[in-house]
Protein backbone atom coordinates (compact mmCIF):
# COMPACT_ATOMS: atom_id res chain seq x y z
CA UNK A 1 0.00 0.00 0.00
CA UNK A 2 1.60 3.32 -1.42
CA UNK A 3 2.21 5.93 1.76
CA UNK A 4 0.92 9.52 1.86
CA UNK A 5 2.89 12.21 -0.06
CA UNK A 6 4.26 14.50 2.36
CA UNK A 7 5.01 18.16 1.25
CA UNK A 8 7.66 19.88 3.64
CA UNK A 9 7.00 22.58 6.29
CA UNK A 10 9.88 24.66 6.75
CA UNK A 11 13.55 25.33 4.68
CA UNK A 12 16.55 24.79 7.04
CA UNK A 13 20.29 25.80 6.10
CA UNK A 14 23.05 23.08 5.58
CA UNK A 15 26.39 24.92 4.97
CA UNK A 16 25.81 27.01 1.97
CA UNK A 17 22.51 24.98 1.12
CA UNK A 18 19.34 25.81 1.61
CA UNK A 19 17.60 22.58 1.96
CA UNK A 20 13.86 21.04 2.89
CA UNK A 21 12.64 17.44 3.15
CA UNK A 22 9.86 15.04 1.39
CA UNK A 23 8.52 11.87 1.66
CA UNK A 24 7.85 10.03 -0.94
CA UNK A 25 5.04 7.78 -2.14
CA UNK A 26 7.71 4.97 -1.08
CA UNK A 27 8.04 5.97 2.47
CA UNK A 28 11.55 7.57 1.45
CA UNK A 29 13.28 10.49 3.15
CA UNK A 30 14.48 12.67 0.50
CA UNK A 31 16.30 15.72 0.93
CA UNK A 32 16.45 18.23 -1.90
CA UNK A 33 18.88 21.28 -1.66
CA UNK A 34 18.84 24.23 -3.27
CA UNK A 35 21.47 27.16 -4.13
CA UNK A 36 19.32 30.07 -2.87
CA UNK A 37 16.28 30.77 -0.33
CA UNK A 38 14.09 31.66 -3.69
CA UNK A 39 15.18 28.81 -5.66
CA UNK A 40 14.17 26.76 -2.39
CA UNK A 41 10.34 27.92 -2.15
CA UNK A 42 10.42 28.23 -6.09
CA UNK A 43 11.01 24.07 -5.89
CA UNK A 44 8.25 24.00 -2.93
CA UNK A 45 5.54 25.60 -5.05
CA UNK A 46 6.18 23.40 -8.31
CA UNK A 47 6.50 19.94 -5.97
CA UNK A 48 3.33 18.63 -7.21
CA UNK A 49 4.15 19.05 -11.38
CA UNK A 50 7.99 19.27 -11.25
CA UNK A 51 9.49 17.51 -8.21
CA UNK A 52 6.88 15.00 -7.16
CA UNK A 53 6.44 13.71 -10.83
CA UNK A 54 10.06 13.11 -11.35
CA UNK A 55 9.54 10.68 -8.05
CA UNK A 56 7.00 8.47 -8.24
CA UNK A 57 7.40 5.01 -9.83
CA UNK A 58 4.66 6.57 -12.54
CA UNK A 59 6.22 6.18 -16.09
CA UNK A 60 6.67 9.61 -17.39
CA UNK A 61 7.25 10.01 -21.39
CA UNK A 62 6.67 13.56 -21.41
CA UNK A 63 9.67 15.25 -19.23
CA UNK A 64 9.56 19.16 -19.40
CA UNK A 65 12.90 20.99 -18.56
CA UNK A 66 12.90 21.36 -15.34
CA UNK A 67 11.88 17.55 -14.40
CA UNK A 68 14.80 16.47 -16.66
CA UNK A 69 17.10 18.82 -14.91
CA UNK A 70 16.34 18.51 -11.56
CA UNK A 71 16.00 14.45 -11.89
CA UNK A 72 19.88 14.54 -13.38
CA UNK A 73 21.47 16.93 -11.02
CA UNK A 74 20.23 14.49 -8.07
CA UNK A 75 21.69 11.77 -9.76
CA UNK A 76 24.72 13.68 -10.28
CA UNK A 77 25.27 14.74 -6.81
CA UNK A 78 26.38 11.64 -5.00
CA UNK A 79 29.19 11.15 -6.84
CA UNK A 80 30.76 15.18 -7.50
CA UNK A 81 31.70 17.98 -5.09
CA UNK A 82 30.02 20.76 -4.55
CA UNK A 83 32.01 23.15 -6.62
CA UNK A 84 31.05 20.81 -9.79
CA UNK A 85 27.16 20.39 -8.65
CA UNK A 86 27.00 24.43 -8.77
CA UNK A 87 29.30 24.34 -12.14
CA UNK A 88 26.72 21.77 -13.77
CA UNK A 89 23.84 23.41 -12.31
CA UNK A 90 25.28 26.65 -14.46
CA UNK A 91 25.67 24.95 -17.45
CA UNK A 92 22.09 24.12 -17.31
CA UNK A 93 20.85 27.53 -16.51
CA UNK A 94 22.71 28.75 -19.62
CA UNK A 95 20.95 25.90 -21.82
CA UNK A 96 17.44 27.30 -20.35
CA UNK A 97 18.32 30.49 -20.99
CA UNK A 98 19.21 29.54 -24.62
CA UNK A 99 15.95 28.19 -25.27
CA UNK A 100 13.55 30.85 -23.30
CA UNK A 101 14.95 33.25 -25.63
CA UNK A 102 15.41 30.77 -29.05
CA UNK A 103 13.18 28.18 -29.04
CA UNK A 104 10.10 29.37 -26.14
CA UNK A 105 8.18 26.73 -28.48
CA UNK A 106 9.89 23.99 -26.99
CA UNK A 107 8.39 22.59 -23.36
CA UNK A 108 9.97 18.22 -23.39
CA UNK A 109 13.16 16.89 -23.77
CA UNK A 110 12.02 14.68 -26.44
CA UNK A 111 11.13 17.80 -28.34
CA UNK A 112 15.37 18.42 -28.08
CA UNK A 113 17.09 17.65 -31.64
CA UNK A 114 20.73 17.59 -32.68
CA UNK A 115 20.38 21.06 -34.60
CA UNK A 116 19.06 22.42 -31.66
CA UNK A 117 22.06 21.27 -29.63
CA UNK A 118 24.56 23.20 -32.59
CA UNK A 119 22.38 26.38 -31.88
CA UNK A 120 22.85 26.02 -28.81
CA UNK A 121 26.59 26.15 -29.11
CA UNK A 122 26.70 28.60 -31.83
CA UNK A 123 24.87 30.52 -29.75
CA UNK A 124 27.08 30.70 -26.85
CA UNK A 125 30.30 30.96 -28.99
CA UNK A 126 29.13 34.05 -31.16
CA UNK A 127 25.79 36.00 -29.48
CA UNK A 128 27.51 35.05 -25.69
CA UNK A 129 31.65 35.71 -26.90
CA UNK A 130 32.03 32.36 -24.33
CA UNK A 131 35.59 30.28 -24.50
CA UNK A 132 35.64 27.49 -26.95
CA UNK A 133 36.99 24.91 -23.98
CA UNK A 134 33.55 26.67 -22.15
CA UNK A 135 31.28 25.74 -24.82
CA UNK A 136 32.39 21.82 -25.19
CA UNK A 137 32.38 21.23 -21.63
CA UNK A 138 28.75 22.59 -21.37
CA UNK A 139 28.37 20.09 -24.36
CA UNK A 140 29.58 17.27 -22.32
CA UNK A 141 27.25 18.07 -19.37
CA UNK A 142 24.62 18.05 -21.98
CA UNK A 143 25.16 14.61 -23.17
CA UNK A 144 25.22 12.95 -19.60
CA UNK A 145 21.78 14.72 -19.14
CA UNK A 146 20.54 13.28 -22.43
CA UNK A 147 22.36 9.47 -21.79
CA UNK A 148 21.16 9.13 -17.85
CA UNK A 149 17.68 10.71 -18.95
CA UNK A 150 17.48 7.61 -21.68
CA UNK A 151 18.81 5.17 -19.41
CA UNK A 152 15.99 5.89 -16.65
CA UNK A 153 13.46 5.78 -19.28
CA UNK A 154 12.69 9.06 -18.75
CA UNK A 155 13.24 9.83 -22.63
CA UNK A 156 13.45 7.26 -25.39
CA UNK A 157 15.42 7.53 -28.53
CA UNK A 158 19.14 8.23 -29.38
CA UNK A 159 21.28 10.68 -27.63
CA UNK A 160 20.49 13.95 -29.73
CA UNK A 161 24.23 15.40 -28.30
CA UNK A 162 26.12 12.21 -29.39
CA UNK A 163 25.62 13.56 -33.75
CA UNK A 164 27.21 17.09 -32.23
CA UNK A 165 30.94 16.94 -32.54
CA UNK A 166 32.92 18.98 -29.84
CA UNK A 167 34.59 22.16 -30.86
CA UNK A 168 38.21 22.27 -32.19
CA UNK A 169 40.55 24.45 -30.23
CA UNK A 170 43.06 25.97 -31.63
CA UNK A 171 45.66 27.27 -29.45
CA UNK A 172 47.38 30.00 -30.49
CA UNK A 173 50.43 31.72 -28.19
CA UNK A 174 51.15 35.16 -28.76
CA UNK A 175 53.98 36.50 -27.14
CA UNK A 176 54.85 39.93 -27.53
CA UNK A 177 57.50 41.97 -25.51
CA UNK A 178 56.72 45.72 -24.07
CA UNK A 179 58.08 48.53 -25.69
CA UNK A 180 59.67 50.85 -23.50
CA UNK A 181 56.78 53.21 -23.89
CA UNK A 182 54.64 50.99 -23.20
CA UNK A 183 56.50 49.72 -20.13
CA UNK A 184 56.91 53.38 -18.90
CA UNK A 185 53.20 53.51 -18.78
CA UNK A 186 52.69 50.75 -17.55
CA UNK A 187 54.81 50.87 -14.41
CA UNK A 188 53.07 54.50 -14.15
CA UNK A 189 50.26 52.99 -13.86
CA UNK A 190 50.78 50.23 -11.53
CA UNK A 191 52.14 52.94 -8.92
CA UNK A 192 48.65 54.11 -9.25
CA UNK A 193 46.52 51.39 -8.46
CA UNK A 194 48.71 50.33 -5.46
CA UNK A 195 46.59 51.27 -2.41
CA UNK A 196 45.90 47.94 -0.64
CA UNK A 197 48.17 46.29 -3.13
CA UNK A 198 51.43 46.92 -4.02
CA UNK A 199 51.21 46.53 -7.78
CA UNK A 200 53.78 48.79 -8.27
CA UNK A 201 56.39 45.97 -6.55
CA UNK A 202 54.85 43.26 -7.68
CA UNK A 203 55.06 43.76 -11.64
CA UNK A 204 58.66 45.36 -11.10
CA UNK A 205 59.68 42.36 -9.39
CA UNK A 206 58.32 40.15 -12.25
CA UNK A 207 60.04 42.29 -14.49
CA UNK A 208 63.45 42.98 -13.64
CA UNK A 209 63.97 39.72 -12.28
CA UNK A 210 62.10 37.82 -15.11
CA UNK A 211 60.42 36.03 -12.28
CA UNK A 212 57.42 33.46 -13.20
CA UNK A 213 54.40 34.18 -11.73
CA UNK A 214 54.43 31.40 -8.97
CA UNK A 215 57.98 32.55 -7.92
CA UNK A 216 56.45 35.95 -7.44
CA UNK A 217 52.96 34.66 -5.59
CA UNK A 218 54.79 32.45 -3.22
CA UNK A 219 58.01 34.23 -2.39
CA UNK A 220 58.50 34.38 1.42
CA UNK A 221 60.37 37.38 3.65
CA UNK A 222 63.09 34.55 4.22
CA UNK A 223 63.52 33.83 0.68
CA UNK A 224 64.90 37.77 0.66
CA UNK A 225 68.44 38.79 2.41
CA UNK A 226 68.83 42.52 1.48
CA UNK A 227 71.93 42.37 3.42
CA UNK A 228 73.74 40.38 1.27
CA UNK A 229 71.46 41.67 -1.66
CA UNK A 230 70.38 38.30 -2.76
CA UNK A 231 67.01 36.48 -3.77
CA UNK A 232 66.63 32.78 -3.00
CA UNK A 233 64.21 30.83 -4.86
CA UNK A 234 64.01 27.21 -3.90
CA UNK A 235 61.38 25.71 -5.82
CA UNK A 236 61.38 26.46 -9.03
CA UNK A 237 59.50 25.01 -12.63
CA UNK A 238 63.53 23.47 -13.64
CA UNK A 239 63.58 22.23 -10.05
CA UNK A 240 66.88 24.16 -9.81
CA UNK A 241 67.33 26.87 -7.06
CA UNK A 242 67.71 29.94 -8.26
CA UNK A 243 70.10 32.61 -6.02
CA UNK A 244 70.02 35.84 -7.96
CA UNK A 245 71.47 39.32 -7.11
CA UNK A 246 68.94 41.96 -6.35
CA UNK A 247 69.57 44.87 -8.39
CA UNK A 248 69.48 48.46 -7.49
CA UNK A 249 66.63 49.52 -9.21
CA UNK A 250 64.46 46.94 -7.12
CA UNK A 251 66.11 47.42 -3.89
CA UNK A 252 64.38 49.82 -1.90
CA UNK A 253 61.04 48.67 -3.54
CA UNK A 254 61.44 45.38 -2.04
CA UNK A 255 62.61 46.88 1.52
CA UNK A 256 59.16 48.70 1.45
CA UNK A 257 57.19 45.65 0.02
CA UNK A 258 58.81 43.72 2.96
CA UNK A 259 58.30 46.54 5.46
CA UNK A 260 54.31 47.01 4.67
CA UNK A 261 53.96 42.74 4.21
CA UNK A 262 50.99 41.22 6.58
CA UNK A 263 51.73 37.54 7.20
CA UNK A 264 54.69 35.22 6.07
CA UNK A 265 54.91 36.43 2.03
CA UNK A 266 56.26 39.66 0.32
CA UNK A 267 53.38 40.07 -1.90
CA UNK A 268 50.32 39.47 -0.19
CA UNK A 269 46.26 40.02 -0.41
CA UNK A 270 45.21 42.79 2.43
CA UNK A 271 44.67 39.91 5.03
CA UNK A 272 48.20 38.42 4.62
CA UNK A 273 47.13 35.76 2.45
CA UNK A 274 48.69 34.28 -1.04
CA UNK A 275 47.61 36.37 -3.92
CA UNK A 276 45.31 35.15 -6.14
CA UNK A 277 46.55 34.32 -9.58
CA UNK A 278 43.49 35.79 -11.30
CA UNK A 279 43.44 38.72 -9.53
CA UNK A 280 47.29 39.43 -10.33
CA UNK A 281 45.89 38.81 -14.40
CA UNK A 282 42.91 41.06 -14.49
CA UNK A 283 44.51 43.81 -12.37
CA UNK A 284 47.18 43.42 -15.24
CA UNK A 285 44.70 43.66 -17.99
CA UNK A 286 42.91 46.43 -16.13
CA UNK A 287 46.12 48.52 -16.04
CA UNK A 288 47.21 47.94 -19.36
CA UNK A 289 43.72 49.26 -20.21
CA UNK A 290 43.54 52.54 -18.13
CA UNK A 291 46.85 53.44 -19.80
CA UNK A 292 45.64 52.62 -23.32
CA UNK A 293 48.18 49.81 -24.44
CA UNK A 294 47.58 46.75 -25.61
CA UNK A 295 46.68 43.84 -23.56
CA UNK A 296 49.60 42.37 -21.83
CA UNK A 297 50.28 38.97 -20.01
CA UNK A 298 52.13 38.54 -16.98
CA UNK A 299 54.16 36.35 -19.24
CA UNK A 300 55.00 38.74 -21.45
CA UNK A 301 56.88 41.09 -18.98
CA UNK A 302 59.22 37.92 -18.34
CA UNK A 303 59.73 38.20 -22.53
CA UNK A 304 59.76 41.81 -21.52
CA UNK A 305 62.92 41.10 -19.49
CA UNK A 306 64.84 38.34 -22.04
CA UNK A 307 64.56 40.88 -24.52
CA UNK A 308 65.95 43.29 -22.63
CA UNK A 309 69.33 45.33 -24.11
CA UNK A 310 72.72 45.18 -22.40
CA UNK A 311 72.74 41.46 -20.72
CA UNK A 312 74.11 38.98 -22.36
CA UNK A 313 72.14 35.97 -23.07
CA UNK A 314 74.24 33.66 -20.00
CA UNK A 315 73.14 36.05 -17.55
CA UNK A 316 69.55 36.11 -18.48
CA UNK A 317 69.43 32.11 -18.39
CA UNK A 318 70.89 32.61 -15.19
CA UNK A 319 68.86 35.32 -13.60
CA UNK A 320 65.73 34.33 -15.31
CA UNK A 321 65.89 30.30 -15.13
CA UNK A 322 65.22 29.12 -18.56
CA UNK A 323 67.46 26.22 -18.51
CA UNK A 324 66.84 22.94 -16.80
CA UNK A 325 70.74 21.76 -15.21
CA UNK A 326 71.48 19.02 -18.06
CA UNK A 327 70.52 21.39 -20.64
CA UNK A 328 73.06 23.76 -19.16
CA UNK A 329 75.98 21.79 -18.30
CA UNK A 330 76.00 20.25 -22.23
CA UNK A 331 75.37 23.35 -23.64
CA UNK A 332 76.06 26.70 -21.96
CA UNK A 333 79.32 27.18 -19.96
CA UNK A 334 78.62 29.40 -16.90
CA UNK A 335 80.03 33.05 -16.29
CA UNK A 336 81.91 32.96 -12.56
CA UNK A 337 79.00 34.71 -10.51
CA UNK A 338 81.25 38.38 -10.30
CA UNK A 339 80.18 38.69 -14.17
CA UNK A 340 76.86 38.34 -13.75
CA UNK A 341 76.30 40.54 -10.63
CA UNK A 342 78.51 43.15 -12.92
CA UNK A 343 76.69 42.99 -15.79
CA UNK A 344 73.61 42.40 -13.95
CA UNK A 345 74.11 45.82 -12.23
CA UNK A 346 75.39 47.53 -14.92
CA UNK A 347 72.09 47.41 -16.91
CA UNK A 348 68.80 49.34 -16.70
CA UNK A 349 65.42 48.29 -16.59
CA UNK A 350 63.00 51.32 -15.75
CA UNK A 351 62.83 53.54 -18.93
CA UNK A 352 61.84 56.91 -18.29
CA UNK A 353 58.09 58.32 -19.95
CA UNK A 354 58.50 61.27 -22.66
CA UNK A 355 57.78 64.24 -22.27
Amino acid sequence: MRKRFRVPKKIYRRGSWYCFKITNFSGKRIEIKSLTEKEARLKLLKMPEQIFSSMTDKPTYRVTFEQGIDFWLRTKKGSIDDTSYIRYNGYMKNFKEFLSVKRSNLKYFDEIQSEHIKEFMDYRINEKKRATKTVNSERMALYNLFSILIEHNKISGINPVSKIRSLKIIKVQKRRCLSDEELAKFLEGAKAESRDINWYAIYLTLYICGFRRDEVRKMEKSFVDLSKGIITIENTKTDRPKIIPIHPELKSVLQQAIAQARGRYVFSDPKGNILNKNKMRNKMIEICEKVGIAKATIHDLRHTFASRPGLSSKTKQEIGGWSSKQVMEKTYNNPPEDVIRDEYFKASFIPKLKS
